[in-house]
C-alpha cells in the first residue's frame, strides 16, 4: 500500500484514496493498514487531517492508550517538522507511524524505568514504613481505638457531644481530598453517592484550613483504601495539587478529578488575571502528566470518577486497571517517547533530500529506508506506485509503518540503524544546535535545576557558578517562552538526572514546580528543596497579588515543607546553601568525584 494524503484534499478524495489504496495492500499488513485507513477516514476532517482533540479517541479504538502529553508532543513535532500551522493535527502517514510504534511497544511490553534520581534503598525503606503506618492505623481501627481526634464529622464515625470524631470505624474506605471551601462537590455529589452504595468515607473539609490539620488528615489518608481527589475550578487548590502529585508518586490508589478553568475565572469574588490563569492551567497540565505517567487515569467528570471508586472498593480493582467500559481513560506505557521516531524519520528524510524539494526519488527513498532499518526496501513494493516517481515525507511515514508489520523486528533495530546515519543526523542526536531546547535523553547529568523560572536569576547567579566550580553537570530548563509541549521533553531529561533541585522562589507563584517536587518526593527520589514564602504586598508580572492569593500560594509552600520534613528531604530557604547541599548529596549518594 502506498497512500498519500496531501495536506489539503477533500473528504471525497479521501474516500477515493481509500479504494485505490486497497490495490497496494500486501497480505502480511492487510488487516492493520486497512484498519488504520478506515479509522482515519472516518474521523478525518474535510481537509484530510486528524484533529488533536480526537486523536486519543481514535487510538483508543485500536486498543492504544497514550497519555495526553504523548499526543500533544507528537502533534507539535509533526506540525513543526512540516511547517504546518496551527499545530493541532496530524496526517495519515503520521497517524500510521504513531499507531504502529505504539503497537510495537505494546507487543514488547517494556518495563517502566525508574528515575535515575530514585534512591533505591530509600524507596524500599520508605515504602515499608508507609505500609507499616497503614497497617498500624488499620489495627487500631479494628479495635475501635482512638486514632486521633478529628475536628470534622465523618460518615460511619463516633463523635463527642461537640461533634469531634473520636474514632474511625474499620469500614472507612474513601478519603475525600482536594478542593475545599467554597466548593460543595462533597455534599452535592460524593457523600450522597457513597452513602447510597454503603461506602464509608472521611471528609476533611473545614471552614478555615490550618497547617496544624495536616498531621490529622495524614492519618486519615493512611488508612483509606481510595484517595478521591477533586481539583475544582472554584479555588486555586494549590495544596491539593501538591498533595495529589505526592500521593501518585507514592503509588497510592488515587482517583483524581480535574475541572478545567472557564473564562472569566472568579475565585472568592476575585477575578484572576490572564497571567495567573495561564499559570494555574500549566499546573493542571503538569499534574495530569505526572499522574498519567504513573499509569493512573485522570477524570474530568465527578460522577464517572465516583462510579470507578465504587468498583475499586467493591470489586477490589486497582485504579490502574480501570477501563473505558468503566468510564475511565486508561493509560499504558506513558514513558514511551513516540515523537522521537517521528523526529528521526524527518531528519533522515531531510538529510537525504539534498535539494530541499520535499521529495525523494526511488533511489533516495530506498536509501532513507535503509538508513533507519538497515534493510533493503523491495523494489516491487514501490515501483510504479507513483506517477512522477517521487515520494513525500508523508509517503515515507506510510512506507515505514507498512513494513514495520511486514518485517517484524524492523523498528527494533532502529537504534542500531542510527549509527549508520549521515553526520547531519548523528550531530543532532548528540546535541545539534537546531534543536537547542532539549538535548537527547540518553545523556546523563548530575542535577536538574527545577523550580521557579520566568524572570528569576537564581540559576545563573547562584546555582551554576557553584556547580561549575565542583564540576557538576546540570540541565537548565529555563526558557524565554515556555509551553506545555515541553512537559514530556523535560520529563525525559529528569529521568536521567541523579538529583533534582527545586527552588521555589519568592518571585513567582511556583505552583507547577511545587507539584513536581511533591511528586518526586513521593517516588523517594534524591531531591533538595529551597522554599521561600511570598512576602506581603508582592507584585508579580506587574500584578499585585491579593492577600488571598498570597495565602493560597504560601499554603502550598507550607505543605511542601512539611511533606519534605516528614520524608527527610533537605529543605532550605537560601539558594546557595541548597546548592552546596546538592554537591554534598552527590558525593554521599553516588560516590561522585568532584
Amino acid at each position: 500500500m502506498l497512500v498519500t494524503v496531501s495536506e489539503q484534499i477533500s473528504f471525497g478524495q479521501l474516500m477515493m484514496l481509500k479504494q485505490i489504496g486497497r490495490e497496494f495492500l500486501y497480505d502480511e499488513c492487510l488487516t492493520i493498514l486497512r484498519e488504520l485507513w478506515s479509522l482515519f477516514s472516518q474521523h478525518a476532517g474535510t481537509n484530510g487531517v486528524l484533529r488533536h482533540s480526537i486523536i486519543r479517541h481514535v487510538l483508543n479504538k485500536l486498543g492504544l492508550f497514550p497519555t495526553k502529553s504523548q499526543i500533544s508532543e507528537v502533534v507539535y513535532c509533526a506540525c513543526e517538522n512540516s511547517g504546518r500551522v496551527p499545530p493541532d493535527h496530524i496526517t495519515f502517514g503520521e497517524f500510521c507511524l504513531l499507531a504502529t510504534e505504539l503497537q510495537e511497544y505494546y507487543r514488547k511490553s517494556p518495563a517502566m524505568p525508574n528515575p535515575r534520581s530514585q534512591l533505591k534503598e530509600k524507596a524500599v525503606l520508605v515504602n515499608e514504613e508507609r505500609k507499616k503506618k497503614r497497617r498500624l492505623s488499620g489495627y487500631l481501627r479494628t479495635f475501635n481505638l482512638p486514632v486521633t481526634i478529628f475536628p470534622i464529622t465523618s460518615h460511619f464515625s463516633t463523635y463527642t457531644e461537640s461533634g469531634a470524631c473520636l474514632w474511625i470505624k474499620p469500614e472507612a474506605a474513601v478519603f475525600l481530598g482536594g478542593s475545599c471551601n467554597p466548593t460543595t462537590w462533597r455534599h452535592d455529589y460524593a457523600i450522597p453517592f457513597l452513602k447510597k452504595h454503603n461506602i464509608s468515607f472521611y471528609n476533611p473539609q473545614v471552614s478555615d484550613w490550618k497547617p496544624e490539620l495536616m498531621e490529622m488528615e495524614d492519618q486519615a489518608k493512611g488508612v483509606a483504601e481510595v484517595l478521591f481527589f477533586v481539583i475544582d475550578n472554584q479555588t486555586r487548590s494549590t495544596s491539593s495539587m501538591v498533595e495529589a502529585a505526592y500521593l501518585a508518586g507514592c503509588g497510592r490508589q488515587l482517583i483524581l478529578v480535574i475541572k478545567g478553568f472557564e473564562s472569566p475565572v472568579m475565585i472568592n469574588g476575585e477575578k484572576l488575571s490572564d497571567v495567573e490563569v495561564e499559570d494555574l492551567q500549566r499546573s493542571h497540565a503538569y499534574l495530569i502528566d505526572l499522574v498519567e505517567r504513573m499509569g493512573i487515569p485522570v477524570f474530568s467528570n465527578i460522577d464517572l470518577a465516583l462510579k470507578c471508586t465504587c468498583k475499586t472498593i467493591q470489586q477490589h480493582t486497582k485504579v490502574v486497571e480501570l477501563s473505558l467500559d468503566d468510564g475511565a481513560q486508561p493509560v499504558r506505557y506513558p514513558h514511551v517517547r513516540v515523537a522521537d521516531k517521528l523526529i528521526k524519520l524527518n531528519d533522515i528524510f531531510k538529510s537525504v533530500d539534498t535539494s530541499n524539494s520535499g521529495r525523494l526519488n526511488l533511489q533516495e527513498i530506498r536509501l532513507a529506508y535503509k538508513t533507519i532499518t538497515d534493510e533493503e526496501l523491495p523494489l516491487n513494493a514501490i515501483t510504479g506506485k507513483r506517477r512522477d516517481g517521487t515520494f513525500t515525507f508523508e509517503d515515507f511515514c506510510v512506507i515505514v509503518a507498512e513494513f514495520h508489520h511486514k518485517r517484524k523486528g524492523m523498528m527494533r533495530r532502529l537504534i542500531a540503524g542510527i549509527t549508520k546515519m549521515p553526520n547531519k543526523i548523528s550531530d543532532w542526536i548528540h546535541g545539534h544546535p537546531a534543536r537547542k531546547v532539549i538535548e537527547p535523553e540518553t545523556r546523563k547529568r548530575d542535577v536538574f535545576l527545577g523550580g521557579s523560572c520566568g524572570g528569576t536569576t537564581w540559576r545563573e547567579k547562584s546555582a551554576v557558578p557553584i556547580l561549575r566550580k565542583y564540576g557538576v553537570s546540570f540541565f537548565n530548563p529555563q526558557l524565554p517562552e515556555w509551553s506545555t509541549r515541553y512537559i514530556p521533553l523535560e520529563a525525559a531529561v529528569k529521568d536521567t538526572c541523579s538529583l533534582l533541585l527545586y527552588v521555589i522562589s519568592d518571585e513567582t507563584r511556583g505552583i507547577s514546580s511545587m507539584i513536581e517536587a511533591g511528586h518526586f518526593i513521593g517516588q523517594a527520589c534524591n531531591v533538595v528543596l529551597c522554599v521561600q514564602h511570598l512576602k506581603p504586598d508582592i507584585t508579580l508580572d506587574g500584578e499585585k497579588l491579593s492577600s488571598m492569593a498570597i495565602k493560597d500560594y504560601n499554603r502550598a509552600r507550607s505543605y511542601l515543607i512539611d511533606l519534605a520534613n516528614r520524608e527527610r528531604v533537605p529543605v532550605f530557604d537560601n539558594v546557595e546553601e541548597a546548592v552546596k547541599c546538592v554537591v554534598h548529596q552527590l558525593r554521599k549518594n553516588h560516590n561522585h568525584t568532584l
